[in-house]
């Protein structure tokens, strides 16, 4: 029984082993996955939602890069409406009133460093039509009610405004319409200024709306519907043209525009905020005048003509131009003018579409930023600050510099990496410059290590620790001479036969009856069925605590 015993001891000590060592794996793998992926500089820290959206996703990394290129236009028409009333020609509006402004709007694109925008044509010069001609009905209708109502006879019916749009939607009231020449502003999207949260454009802060000051060159709608516009603006960002030849059927497109029917408010901020679509390629198509065209589904709505449709690299390969709508009113269809045609007007103009100082910084912030080597985000925050005292205007960049720069902070430095920090001058956020290490992931880490060190011992040394031989007391000379002359320790052979529970003396060397000595300080030792030998009224085996039999 006895040996039965000491073999379930040793098979609880190696169990016990066992278990530490497992324990101690896993402790050390979890270290190992810290220390790799904090040292890899791909640590992220809870900063909120990163600016950009999924950045590992190539395509989307590309719309980002464009979308403070893309601007909205903004096309101003004064018109005037003479109308035949009895025998008399009135002009509408009269000398004493404000002109009626009619507004177009649109999409366009920088494709140059210079100022340069591609856009399409009848967003800059609207055809004067019968849509821009029912505008001009509906502007002038309340004057022409008042004019007809203030000079009508005593008993006359007082007439509306709504009466004298259907008389001149109907042709009732003859009318012949003229306009001025059109007049283009762009403005700078949100994804270029950041929120402005003015009230109006009226009182938005400088360097986001311009002027054109020139069509460049341009296809009409009824050909290509394509135009190069410029404006007074250097070192613009841009956007690569792409070849429009290289689109396949059932390819994928981003679209990024203003629809007018995405218009909820009137705030600037509302306003200049660009939406983004995708759309699917169904053929190519050619259109009345040869004009190569790419013929799209997907959601594609007024406001959006002259945006940019991009293909997976980022590149312009068609413009927004028009769509078919059906009887019931839906736009089923719409079509892109493919990007060979504005290839061919940059050529004729020579325009130089090499990339510019802003655009470049921009491009190797934000590739820092996507990255996932060691260090790039110590990388991304200097650069982001760079473009933010470079080009204060460019104030979304801000969104990714704090961005950066939190990630920096919980980013370890691979040795031999330098990173200057940013400048105190550079506009910052309430924050200061990180620093290119972080001493408190490198004590963290150490901790980690020595606490995993520090259990492991504990486990080991608890398993294998070696049976302690029987106690006994070296001051009591009587003790040591009934174990055996000259003090020595007389070895009590183990009974296997005995049966566990029996009483064991100390030593076969005292007579039976032989009393102990009255000043005897410890009890006689038994052995006890863990194999162990312990004092009579212990409780607790000494060494391997068992309780007692």
């Amino acid at each position: 029984m006895l040996i039965h015993e000491r073999s379930r001891h040793l098979e609880k000590q190696h169990q016990t082993i066992g278990r530490g060592l497992l324990l101690f794996s896993g402790l050390l793998l979890a270290l190992i996955s810290v220390l790799s992926s904090t040292l890899s500089g791909t640590v992220y820290a809870r900063a909120g939602e990163a600016p950009g959206g999924n950045i590992t996703d190539p395509r989307i990394r590309n719309v980002d890069l464009a979308l403070p290129s893309v601007v909205r236009i903004f096309t101003a028409i004064n018109g005037q409406l003479k109308v035949h009333i009895s025998s008399t020609d009135v002009t509408f509006p009269q000398q004493s009133s404000q002109p009626y402004t009619l507004r177009v709007t649109g999409t366009g694109t920088f494709i140059s460093a210079h100022g340069d925008v591609l856009t399409a044509d009848h967003v800059v010069k609207p055809a004067t039509d019968k849509d821009l001609t029912t505008s001009l009905y509906q502007a002038a209708s309340t004057d022409i009610a008042n004019y007809l109502n203030s000079t009508a006879t005593p008993g006359q019916t007082q007439t509306t405004a709504q009466a004298v749009n259907q008389q001149l939607t109907s042709g009732q009231l003859q009318s012949t319409a003229t306009f001025d020449t059109p007049t283009s502003t762009i403005y700078l999207s949100t994804a270029y200024t950041g929120k402005t949260n003015a009230t109006n454009t009226s009182v938005l802060p400088g360097g986001i709306a311009y002027n054109v000051d020139k069509i460049e060159q341009e296809s009409p709608p009824d050909q290509a519907d394509t135009a190069i516009i410029h404006v007074p603006l250097n070192d613009s960002l841009s956007v690569p043209i792409g070849n429009s030849n290289g689109v396949q059927q059932q390819d994928q497109l981003t679209t990024i525009g203003f629809p007018g029917n995405s218009d909820v408010g009137n705030s600037p901020d509302s306003l200049l905020t660009s939406s983004v679509n995708q759309v699917f390629v169904n053929a190519h198509k050619t259109g009345q005048k040869g004009n190569p065209l790419i013929q799209v589904t997907g959601n594609v709505s007024p406001g959006d003509s002259g945006g940019p449709a991009l293909d997976s690299q980022g590149n312009i390969v068609g413009i927004v131009s028009f769509g078919v709508v059906s009887q019931t009113g839906t736009n089923n269809t719409s079509f892109l003018q493919a990007s060979s045609t504005a290839q061919s007007m940059i050529k004729n103009l020579k325009l130089d579409t090499t990339p510019g100082a802003q655009e470049k910084l921009w491009s190797q912030a934000f590739a820092s930023y996507a990255a996932t080597t060691p260090g790039h985000w110590h990388t991304a925050e200097q650069q982001f600050a760079q473009l933010l005292q470079q080009y204060p205007t460019f104030k979304q960049v801000q969104l990714y510099y704090d961005y950066a720069q939190t990630q920096a902070k919980n980013e370890l430095v691979p040795a031999g990496t330098t990173n200057k920090p940013a400048s105190n001058n550079q506009r910052v956020a309430n924050n200061t410059a990180s620093t290119p290490f972080n001493w408190q992931s490198l004590a963290l880490l150490i901790g980690s290590a020595v606490l995993v060190a520090l259990l492991a011992v504990g486990m080991l040394g608890t398993a294998v620790r070696p049976k302690k031989k029987p106690l006994r007391n070296n001051n009591d000379k009587n003790f040591r001479a009934a174990h055996g002359e000259g003090g020595k320790e007389t070895v009590v052979d183990e009974a296997p036969s005995r049966p566990v529970g029996t009483s064991a003396t100390t030593s076969t060397t005292l007579p039976p009856g032989t009393p102990l000595p009255n000043n005897q300080s410890t009890m006689a030792l038994k052995i006890w069925p863990c194999g162990h030998m312990n004092r009579s009224n212990a409780r607790f085996c000494s060494t391997c605590g068992e309780p007692a039999p």
